[in-house]
């Protein structure tokens, strides 16, 4: 079915309805086809990899592993809208795993990621937690 959407709408609203309630009663058999989707090369299914973890998916802090993986794996990605699926995914985790994300959101600053990533990833903190992820810069080599 994702071969044939055509928007990040519709992705985003199968992720929420279909994939995140799939998640829940079926989490192995759908992890494991998350996972065949985060390589795909279809963008749509490899923003579903990562947008399936967000709102109280990512909040509950049950999948922080499986999003950081997949953030590892697609914060480079080409195209835009994969990037920021894996921020909002980060961004939703934070509150389930606080310092383990913000902990890897630095990581990914210091290794150069796309400020799209990083940014969508710390929307919601503010004072001095935001300006400790954002005084991290890329390290040089």
């Amino acid at each position: 079915m994702l071969d044939d959407f055509r928007g990040w709408s519709h992705v985003d609203d199968f992720c929420i309805d279909v994939a995140q309630p799939l998640l829940a009663t079926h989490p192995a058999a759908t992890l494991e086809l998350l996972d065949r989707w985060s390589h795909s090369p279809n963008r749509w299914k490899r923003r579903a990899s990562v947008v399936t973890f967000v709102r109280k998916v990512g909040e509950s802090g049950t999948f922080t592993d499986t999003v950081l993986d997949f953030s590892e794996r697609l914060a480079w990605d080409s195209e835009d809208l994969v990037r920021k699926g894996v921020g909002w995914a980060l961004k939703d985790s934070l509150r389930g795993a606080p310092e383990r994300v913000t902990e890897y959101v630095k990581s990914l600053r210091r290794r150069g990621a796309p400020a799209v990533v990083t940014l969508y990833a710390i929307r919601d903190l503010r004072g001095t937690a935001r300006a400790a992820v954002l005084a991290v810069r890329p390290e040089r080599s």
